[in-house]
């Protein structure tokens, strides 16, 4: 019974994270908890070469009619103009922009409508994040950051109040996160690309939006621990069916 469990906890860790690489991600932000949601407060590019975008619960989708409805999560009425949602921004056709990446998908959770409250990024080639600044719609001062997921309480600026827009590029020692603040990294209301790690609660769910060309369907990226467990156990298991084999045969 317990070599059984093992090879299924071994397989199951095979499928517990997905993951996406990408050439270049797009991110929204909502900097409000009651607000437009509309993710259009902060629109940036994430790219890198290494750069892997990691959720356990969202999917990719295609875009969807832009619109005020609701569905997906950040296509809703803005109050910037009847046409100004992140999904504007990303796919052209109203006053955000010509569209940044009109050919990119969405991620939603697996109604394609909800937020994902896990994204991570995992990095293979340290040195090479850039994160340059795209739009800034919003009157409020934005500020974008990331934190290691090893020590979220840690958080490293990417921009800064006296310079909202514009290149920028970190690099990060591990996998990261992304992290949002409305007052300038001076108090205000601050969320996490990982809800639960803390911040302002919100039962909207993620104030994060991401866009990109990833695998399509995803394939699931095992973790280097996971494989050598399931090897490990597959080696016992075959060991052990070999050796009844030839008690049996004797």
């Amino acid at each position: 019974m317990a070599f059984k469990k093992l090879v299924l906890l071994a397989a199951a860790s095979l499928i517990a994270n997905v993951a996406w690489a990408d050439n270049v991600y797009y991110v929204g932000f909502e900097d409000s908890v009651r607000g437009d949601y509309d993710y259009n407060d902060l629109v940036f590019s994430l790219q890198g070469d290494g750069v892997t975008l990691v959720t356990s619960t969202g999917e990719l989708f295609s875009q969807p009619v832009l619109g005020t409805n609701g569905e997906p999560f950040w296509n809703r009425a803005s109050g910037d103009g009847p046409k100004d949602n992140v999904g504007y921004c990303i796919y052209g056709g109203g006053n955000c922009s010509s569209g940044l990446a009109p050919s990119d998908k969405y991620l939603a959770s697996a109604d394609g409508v909800s937020p994902v409250n896990d994204v991570y990024f995992s990095v293979t080639n340290r040195g090479s994040v850039s994160s340059p600044i795209s739009i800034h719609l919003a009157a409020d001062t934005n500020l974008i950051g990331w934190y290691l997921i090893s020590d979220p309480s840690v958080i490293h600026w990417i921009n800064s109040s006296n310079q909202q827009t514009g290149n920028f590029s970190f690099d990060p020692t591990g996998a990261f996160g992304l992290v949002g603040n409305n007052d300038g990294g001076h108090g205000g209301d601050t969320f996490y690309s990982q809800t639960s790690v803390g911040g302002t609660s919100d039962r909207f769910g993620s104030h994060f939006a991401f866009f990109g060309n990833s695998i399509d369907p995803p394939n699931p990226v095992p973790e280097p621990g996971s494989v050598i467990l399931l090897g490990s156990a597959l080696l016992g298991l075959s060991l052990l069916l070999r050796r009844r084999y030839n008690a049996d045969g004797k």
